[in-house]
């Protein structure tokens, strides 16, 4: 169905989306920031969640019965064979376990939206399942693609145009029906769409990112799309060289970078409000003078931070370079979500009062705008963020705020700390901080007085010599000191560590786990990780400096998200080394209840932060439930109990094991002529031949 001009208020609109899949348990901040930049310029647009509305249609009985129908039909099929494919046998196994899952995804959101239950760790853990089962059912249905709301992946291959291609056409998402009701109904209600701009955020995002830009394509031909966001800020900055070319086949501009003053210049240029005379039909004249034109190349070039076409063929133009400043700040607008849709009781708000890091000195990392000129550390002011704060509360209810940036100055969370109190502004919030000299006794306290009830500390190591080689600036002394002052205040506090930093030795590691061990008292949640190169770090920039000898990509990793790379310190730790490191972390986690993100018990998430403010700052550092403590699985009651499966499910994943353990070891093996591992979509699918 295609919709042309402009029903109900006839206003063309400027929509703003954020696609799935990614944290539905409160609404993400860019896009929020984005429209009241652009309200207060003038210019209308609209803020569309399509990851918070998605979660009611997969919990709706209609996409249950459809989800059923569909496993218990492929299932039907394949187990019916007497031989089956290399792909085949994982769709089976896939099946097999779907079939065990089926849950009552509606009962589940029912309880993450209820302030007793979700607090109730074993109500909040049941809910939590149920919507692990949906993913694994999902996983079936959807094969050979997975998801969640941190993970939208292939079955093996990173995400390349040929997987991107894959998914578009064979109509495996998840979220498709829902996705066009909406946008249909969005146009039905106000106009079709003279603009449509897609946040790209997190990885997770991106075939729904792709995909969607098909689809406005196809709803709505004459819509100017843009692409933004910080992933595909990385994918531009990283990516293969032409695959910015390869991403205008899917938007007509690109606007990698921060994009404020961009949009508001894009949204003029459409409008016609640049000089030029708007066309009798209210869509702007084109280059050419006739109404209903786009803006031609030239005009689009000089928009800064826009990566737009050259209409000669040759490489895409990049705009001037624009970087936000605190005088262009202007509160989020939250208004056109739907706070009920979240899967949480009540609202918990993103708020960002800095930009950039002061530090920006740690080995790996690369986060936010942090390489592309907008890394500079900025202050918002901070009468102003209290004003912010205030009308979020007023407008929407919201006593709860992260403060959703890279880092927060001492000085700074002080003064606002202060400024708080001096408002009278009763809000509870929480935040990620660097362990600095600064925070006190004295002043964790005043934190606390002001609202501060969650923190997170990028703690990374406890060996002196890893965090010398990071340049942390900091010693496990000051870690141990400062969190000290932080949980005695009444701040539940969070480590973030990992292990495997190029040149860690084995007791290096240990450090770190000696140190957690230690602290265990007044360390409230945690998390041990493993260490990931990110593009853009300086260990990417300058791997030999930190003992990277090899350091290569695969060859379906396009867009340059996932390095391959070894050092001599990790292939010096024997296998007997990992698993010790492995059991004491096990050790330390047995005494906790925690998870991963979005759930409760992860770090800074929304279902933490409320367990958090219910049972106090130790509400995860609790043994896991008993088995006798814990609910029955919510099952989906209209599920049919699973049939007996013809196929050996066991010589099925031997098989497939054998398989995939030969394949990757060839799949990963770089190419001595390209440097690349031959790992790829077309490669797999190929190999599954």
């Amino acid at each position: 169905m295609e919709i042309k001009g402009a029903a109900g208020s006839g206003i063309a609109r400027n929509w703003l989306i954020h696609p799935s899949f990614a944290d539905p348990t409160w609404p993400y901040v860019s896009l929020p920031t984005l429209k009241g930049y652009l309200a207060a310029r003038g210019i209308p647009s609209t803020v569309l969640d399509l990851n918070a509305g998605c979660v009611d249609f997969l919990a709706a009985p209609e996409t249950a019965a459809r989800l059923r129908t569909t496993v218990l039909s492929r299932f039907s099929r394949l187990d019916a064979r007497r031989q089956l494919t290399r792909a085949e046998q994982m769709e089976y196994l896939r099946l097999l376990d779907a079939l065990e899952c089926f849950p009552d995804v509606a009962a589940a959101a029912a309880i993450l939206r209820d302030p007793e239950r979700l607090t109730d760790p074993a109500a909040c853990r049941v809910a939590r399942d149920a919507f692990e089962d949906l993913f694994v059912v999902l996983e079936a249905a959807c094969f050979p693609f997975s998801f969640s709301f941190n993970k939208a992946a292939h079955l093996i291959a990173p995400w390349d145009f040929d997987a991107l291609e894959a998914y578009i056409n064979s109509g495996a998402s998840p979220v498709a029906p829902y996705t066009r009701e909406r946008l249909l109904g969005l146009a039905q209600a106000d106009g079709a769409p003279r603009f449509v701009g897609l946040s790209l955020t997190f990885v997770s995002q991106i075939p729904e990112t792709f995909r969607l830009c098909r689809e406005v394509r196809e709803l709505f031909p004459e819509a100017f799309i843009v692409l933004g966001g910080p992933c595909l800020g990385q994918i531009t900055r990283h990516g293969n060289p032409d695959v910015s070319s390869r991403l205008l086949d899917f938007a007509d501009a690109l606007c990698p970078g921060e994009g404020e003053k961009p949009l508001e210049l894009l949204l003029n240029l459409l409008a016609g409000d640049d000089g030029r005379p708007a066309g009798d039909d209210g869509r702007p004249a084109g280059d050419d003078g006739r109404p209903g034109g786009r803006p031609g190349p030239e005009r689009l070039a000089q928009i800064p931070n826009l990566i737009t076409r050259d209409p000669a063929g040759g490489p895409p133009r990049h705009g001037p370079a624009w970087v936000w400043s605190p005088e262009d700040a202007v509160a989020p607008d939250y208004s056109d979500l739907d706070m009920g849709a979240y899967l949480a009781p009540s609202p918990m708000l993103l708020y960002s009062p800095t930009r950039g890091c002061y530090w920006n000195r740690c080995s790996f990392c690369a986060y936010g705008f942090n390489q592309d000129g907008a890394h500079t550390y900025r202050e918002v002011p901070v009468d102003r963020a209290v004003a912010d704060l205030r009308r979020l509360h007023e407008q929407t209810g919201a006593k709860h705020f992260y403060f959703s940036c890279d880092v927060i100055a001492p000085k700074y969370a002080f003064a606002l700390a202060e400024a708080l109190l001096a408002d009278g502004l009763e809000i509870l919030w929480s935040t990620d901080l660097r362990l600095e000299a600064a925070y006190t006794p004295e002043r964790c306290r005043l934190l606390y007085k002001s609202g501060l009830r969650a923190v997170a500390f990028g703690v990374e190591s406890g060996s002196p010599k890893t965090l010398k080689c990071m340049d942390k600036g900091t010693t496990p002394e000051r870690i141990r000191t400062v969190n000290r002052a932080f949980h005695e205040a009444g701040i539940a506090t969070a480590w973030m560590t990992f292990t495997g930093h190029p040149g860690e030795t084995f007791s290096q590691a240990e450090a770190t786990l000696a140190l957690l061990e230690a602290e265990r008292d007044r360390v409230d949640q945690f998390i041990v990780g493993t260490f990931d190169l990110t593009p853009g770090s300086r260990i990417h920039a300058a791997p030999a400096d930190f003992g990277v000898d090899q350091l290569t990509y695969t060859r379906g990793d396009v867009f340059g998200l996932f390095p391959i790379w070894s050092d001599r310190a990790a292939r010096a730790r024997s296998p007997e080394q990992l698993h010790e490191l492995s059991v004491r972390v096990d050790r330390l986690a047995a005494g906790y209840r925690l998870d991963h993100y979005p759930w409760a018990g992860a770090i800074s998430t929304h279902h933490s932060f409320l367990h958090l403010l219910r049972h106090g700052q130790r509400a995860f550092a609790q043994p896991r439930l008993r088995r006798r403590d814990a609910l029955p699985p919510l099952r989906d009651p209209a599920a049919p109990p699973p049939p007996r499966p013809r196929q050996d499910p066991d010589r099925l994943a031997e098989q497939v094991d054998r398989f995939l353990g030969r394949y990757l070891e060839r799949a990963l093996t770089p190419d001595p002529q390209t440097g690349l591992a031959p790992l790829s979509f077309s490669h797999f699918m190929q190999a599954l031949k």
